[in-house]
């Protein structure tokens, strides 16, 4: 058994990570239009009123689902951060945890669907700018390391230079790559 099917099991073994993989499961399976509590709860042999309770809606499920696997992903950026690596090759790392796997990938599906219902929801607003936050500030960090300039605005526009890069390789735009996308973003770097 692997260290992810270990860990998979283990959470399992929780009744709230054993809903989020699930809806997780779910959303995978067939998308977020069929990503709803009561599908959910059918799944999961229990109402969806039971899981309203935790989750309170599909937004606090959208969120709570969000932050389940970013969790993942930034305890993996963690490990690209503390490397021994030069800078510019953990910058690059940085941009393939970042960047979704494969055209459909779960993960930006969340982010997209959840994008818009931030302008009405305080509490998804909140969520994404902490989530952002963590994203944001590593680039600045490794930056840092890479000019001696002010890395607060470059680091803002390399974030939203992955947002957009990340939403065409979601889309699968023709032509563009991960490793086209990182060159993009490395073309933003300072020239030393």
């Amino acid at each position: 058994m692997t260290d992810q099917e270990l860990r998979r099991h283990r959470r399992l073994e929780r009744p709230r990570e054993r809903v989020l993989q699930e809806a997780w499961d779910l959303l995978v399976e067939r998308g977020l239009a069929d990503l709803s509590l009561s599908e959910l709860g059918r799944r999961l042999e229990t109402s969806a009123g039971h899981l309203s309770y935790y989750f309170g809606s599909k937004n606090g499920l959208l969120l709570e689902l969000l932050r389940w696997s970013e969790d993942e992903l930034i305890g993996q950026l963690e490990v690209v951060l503390a490397s021994q690596q030069p800078a510019e090759e953990r910058l690059r790392q940085l941009c393939v945890l970042f960047f979704p796997r494969h055209p459909g990938d779960p993960r930006w599906l969340l982010w997209v669907e959840l994008w818009p219902r931030v302008m009405h929801e305080p509490s998804l607003r909140e969520a994404q700018r902490e989530l952002d936050t963590v994203w944001r500030d590593a680039l600045a960090d490794l930056l840092a390391e890479l000019t001696d300039g002010d890395v607060e605005p470059l680091a803002q526009r390399m974030l939203a230079l992955l947002d957009g890069l990340s939403v065409a390789l979601l889309t699968d735009q023709p032509g563009l790559t991960p490793e086209k996308a990182w060159e993009h973003v490395r073309a933003l770097l300072p020239v030393r």
